[in-house]
Order: structure tokens, then sequence, then C-alpha cells
């Protein structure tokens, strides 16, 4: 059998290039020349065979890559797949893939698999420069067996660096194209420099082309999955605001009811509740509360969670209705919810300016009563004036007059407590008469100093006393609370709030004498002293009061008149030597305290004769009276 017949046969069982050497060592034939030739030829045919089997397994992996590339749906799945499977087709040491940017021609690692060094994991490779630059530029493969060693590219130093630490030397790259455009690059790369082969090419560039595909599929899908997001996100908008459509048509329906039925401000706040969930408050302009739904005791304040919306009619405030949702329970949003406060605001102007307009007509009903009353008990128009009030007179018993800096503020505060207590309240020369339910005068009046100085801001001084004879008999009790309230002014005791037995004999002084017996009085017990005064420019009976003040301590009075204790002293003496009598007999002590209290008394603004005074209650007499 001849070498050529050997050769074929062993061939056709296949034998492998080292084997078909073997055999033509072993056999000899007569044309020994021939047998180079036949086993070059059959070398050849061996080296085609196995080209021929290389491109059918790459081309099954590859068919593999691409079925199991099309499962995947999300880009970082597929972006992930790619690289994994580049590396392993080419038994790569690393593969890696940059995402292009169309506006910058930037490329910048998107994902990589083997890489070991953190300069080459965060690479951006300018336009242009590098294989990869190269690859995006020309859009076709490219490849190198040493890129450090290649000029065939532009080499930058920054990406030289990255590489050089990476220890990469043969790369080879492929664009990814979509639609036209370089939307990526896929390169694959190995430590040791080394040829490539054209089928490496050809199989990195087909998975490129292939992934491009995909890659346009999965942004397609994940466009078609926003779009359903969005739209199921509008479906669900459209439902929400048909739900808070309906859930404001049928709260506007029943603002109406409420309306029509003349409901009150704890209807509403129910009302809005019932609709809402949570806490609601209606407040005045001052914040006091008038209505309350829910049981939340948070601060009424922006930051602590309350939706708040003003009342008022014609920019003027009139208060607020503010809300306190419970997590997760508002059944609307955020602009419905404002809204339907906003409505409830609407109503509670009106609801509000309802009961002031109400109020305000009690008010001046009061005012002329207690006005009649004061002056003429047994008119025809008391039982007129009576009947349109909510108030029994005759369960009045306890007559307050108090007085403070600012009397018209004074007279609102005096009012809103009235009302509180089933009351009335009305001006009263410089004062405020309270008229009450019967109770006990000193607690009364104590209680009302104390609770109409943290309304008004500022000391509020009360008098009190009982209502003896009915309601024909107020204006006797007015008059003895006006000489408790001198008294207890006076006595240096402002702010405080007495009956008048706490201030005994004083009221009883004022009242048993005439204002000309009161003014004889002190002209004969400290005439001498206040001509002195008058003559030498000395303020003596000032000094005297002060002593008398401090129990008969110069040292405190000198304390309290800002001078030396001597100085003290040296006035005392000089008293003495003026009145020709001693500061501290008792009899002369007495007489000249008396009537230092009673001068004072009578200097005061409440101490003018009230025979010189209309008693009417009326806010613009009682002015023009204390101007």
């Amino acid at each position: 059998m001849t070498l050529e017949s050997e050769l074929l046969k062993a061939l056709a069982g296949g034998a492998s290039a080292h084997e078909l050497r073997a055999l033509s060592t072993r056999e000899t034939t007569a044309d020994s020349l021939a047998a180079p030739m036949a086993l070059g030829q059959a070398l050849q045919i061996r080296q085609h065979l196995d080209d021929l089997a290389e491109r059918e397994r790459s081309l099954v992996q590859l068919s593999d890559s691409v079925r199991e590339l099309a499962g995947l749906d999300a880009m970082d799945s597929v972006l992930l797949s790619i690289v994994s499977r580049s590396r392993r087709l080419l038994m790569a040491d690393v593969a890696y893939f940059l995402a292009f940017d169309q506006d910058t021609a930037v490329a910048s690692m998107m994902v990589s698999e083997g890489i070991l060094s953190d300069a080459f994991a965060n690479l951006q490779v300018p336009p242009k420069e590098g294989i990869s630059g190269l690859i995006a530029a020309s859009r076709k493969p490219s490849w190198t067996a040493d890129y450090m060693a290649d000029d065939r590219y532009r080499h930058n130093a920054v990406i030289d660096s990255a590489t050089r630490e990476e220890g990469l030397r043969a790369i080879l790259g492929v664009p990814v194209l979509r639609a036209g455009r370089v939307v990526g690059l896929l390169l694959a790369a190995d430590r040791r420099a080394h040829d490539f082969l054209p089928q490496d090419v050809e199989l990195l560039f087909s998975l490129a082309q292939h992934a491009g595909i995909l890659i346009e599929n999965a942004t397609l899908h994940q466009a078609g999955l926003q779009t359903v997001e969005r739209l199921e996100e509008a479906v669900q908008s459209l439902r929400a605001s048909e739900a808070a459509t309906a859930t404001i048509m049928d709260f506007q329906d029943r603002l109406f009811a409420l309306l029509m039925t003349k409901g009150s401000l704890n209807d509403l706040a129910q009302l809005v509740r019932e609709t809402l969930g949570g806490t609601v408050i209606v407040g005045d302009e001052e914040g006091r509360l008038m209505a309350r739904a829910g049981a939340a005791q948070t601060p009424v304040e922006e930051g602590f969670g309350w939706t708040i919306e003003r009342i008022g009619i014609d920019t003027a405030p009139m208060g607020f209705v503010a809300h306190l949702g419970e997590p997760m329970q508002v059944p609307v949003g955020a602009a419905d919810q404002r809204q339907i406060l906003a409505r409830a605001a609407t109503v509670a102007a009106l609801l509000v300016s309802k009961l002031q307009a109400d109020l305000s007509t009690v008010r001046e009903r009061s005012v002329e009563l207690i006005g009649e009353l004061l002056r003429e008990p047994a008119s025809d128009r008391v039982p007129m004036l009576q009947s349109g009030l909510p108030v029994d007179i005759h369960s009045l018993g306890t007559v307050l007059i108090a007085q403070a800096p600012a009397k018209s503020q004074l007279m609102r505060s005096a009012q809103q407590r009235a009302d509180r207590e089933g009351g009335l309240a009305a001006p009263f020369r410089d004062a405020v008469l309270l008229w009450l339910p019967s109770q006990k005068v000193r607690e009364a009046a104590r209680n009302a100093a104390e609770a109409l100085a943290d309304l008004t801001g500022a000391p509020v001084t009360v008098g009190g006393a009982s209502l003896l004879d009915g309601p024909g008999s107020l204006a006797t009790a007015a008059n003895e609370a006006v000489h408790t309230l001198r008294a207890l002014l006076a006595l240096g005791h402002e702010g405080t709030g007495a009956h008048s037995s706490d201030v005994a004999p004083f009221p009883a002084i004022m009242a048993n004498n005439t204002p000309d017996e009161l003014r004889t009085f002190v002209r004969e017990t400290l005439g001498t002293l206040l001509d002195y005064d008058t003559r030498h420019g000395t303020d003596l009976a000032a000094t005297l009061d002060q002593v008398y003040a401090s129990g008969s301590n110069a040292t405190v009075a000198a304390d309290a008149l800002f001078v030396h204790t001597n100085t003290v002293h040296q006035r005392l003496a000089r008293i003495d030597q003026v009145t020709g009598e001693n500061w501290r007999d008792g009899n002369v002590a007495m007489r000249r305290q008396l009537a230092l209290k009673i001068r004072a008394l009578m200097d005061h603004p409440m101490g003018r004769d009230p025979a010189t005074h209309s008693t009417s209650v009326s806010t613009s007499t009682a002015k023009g009276k204390a101007s």
C-alpha cells in the first residue's frame, strides 16, 4: 500500500497531524521523493478539517448564546450575559462592555468580567482615543496582538496607564449597533500577546450584532413597561379623582343641609371629621377653641401636622378650621383635603358671622337693660328688654365692677366671661359692670380679676357686691362695688378682687358721707401740712403716708422713698414742728392715715362725685363723661 493510500486511510479515521507525521516516517516506498509532498497535502487537509470543526463548534456556542440572551428582558441582565458569554466563547482573560454616549462620543465602562484593577474598571475613553475610540469612530471591528506596542491607535496616558495596570496585551473589539448608531463596544482581551483568528473576530462580531438587537428589544420592552405603568397610574389617578370628586360633592350637599337646618360649629366640625377622619378644630381669631371633633391634643400649628384654613369675610379674620389626619387614614389627596377645608371655612365664616350678629344683639340689649335698671328700675322698658335676653335676670345676684388701663379690651373680655357664666356685662362710668349668677362675691371678684387679667394682658382690679333686693337694687350694689374698687386702688391693691368687707371701713366711709364732708375732714386733718407743702414745694404729706404704709418703720419708708433714713427722721421732725402734734400719737396717727387714704381716693378717677356723673351705660355717653 502506498504512502498516499495510508495517509488517506488515516485521515478518514480522524488521525491528527501528529499521527500523520508519525505514519509518514514509518512507511517506506520506492518513490521516497513523493513522501514529503503527500504528507504536506495530508496536513493541509487535516488543518482544513480542524478549522471546519472549530467553526462548527463556535456556531453551536453562538447559537446557544443567542437562545439564552433572547430570554432576557432587563438591560443589566442582557449586558452581563453578553460579556460573560464573550469571555467564555473566546476563552479570554477579560471581557467588557463600554456604553457609548452619542452626544459626547465618550465610551464608559459599564459591565465587565475578569477585570482586577479599579482604574480599568472605571475607564472613560475620550473620542477616537485607544482601540475603543477607533472602533466607535470607524464602526468596524479592530484587534491587536499587543496593544501597548501597536502604533495604529492614538494612545492616551490615562488609558495606557489603566491597560498597563490591568496587564492587558492582546485586545479584540467590535461595535454594538442599534438602528445604525453605535450604542456600545464589546471587547475581549488577554494578558498575553497573541494573534486573534478570523473566526474569533467573526464570532465576537456576530454576538455583538445579536446583542444590539436584544438591547434594542430590552429598551423597547422597558419603555413598554414604563408606558403600561404610566397608564396604570393614570387610571388609578382617574379613579382616585372620581372618588375624591364624589366625596367633595357629598360633602358639599351635607354642608348645604347643615346651613338649611341652622347647624352649629360643632355640627360642622363633626361633618368634616366624618369626611376626612382625624381631628377637626374650629377656633376664633385669637386661637380660642369654638368647636372640636376628635381626640388629638397636638398644638394647632402647621409644623405639628395640621392643615389650617383661615376663616374670614371680606379679608376680616374671624378664625380658622384645622384638620389633623390620622396616618394612612385621610381618604383624599392634599389638594382635595385643602378644598374640603376651604369649603368648610366658608360655611364656618357664615356661622360665625351669624353667631357674632346674634351675640352683638344680645350684648346691645344687655347694655340697654342694665342702663335702664340703673336709671329707673321700675321703668316699663325693663320687662320688654328682659324678654329678648337668653338670661333670667332674677337669677343674677353678684355685681362686679372691674377696671383696667385698656377699657375697650376689658369690655370685650368681660362680655366673653359673662357669656360663659350666663351673665351680662356693660360699660359703667370708667369701668365695666359684670352681672353674674349668685355666688360667693369675694371668690367671684378674685376669679374675675385673675381671668380678665389673663384675657387683657394687664392688671384688672375688681370690686364686688351682692344684689340684696332683686334687679331693682342693681344701682345700690353697683355703687357698693365701686366704693370697694376705689378702696382697693387707694390701698395699693391694684390687680386684685375683693368684697367690701375685705377693705372695711373705707367703703362704709365713702358711702355714708358726701364728697363735701369727706373734703372737709381731709382739710381739717391735713390742711396745715398740705399748705406747708404748697408754700415750700415739699412733699411731707407723701412721706407721712409712706411711713404709715410701712408700719411706722422709717427704714422701710426710706427704702420706698429712695432716701436716707436720716432724711425720713428729719422730715418727721419737721411734720411735728409744722402741725404741733406728734405723728406717732395714736388718735392723731389714725385720723391722719384715714385722711391720707380718703384724699387718695378722692383724687383717683373713680373717686369723683357720683352725683356729677350719669349712671348711663351707653358707651358713647360713658366715654364722653370720662373725657
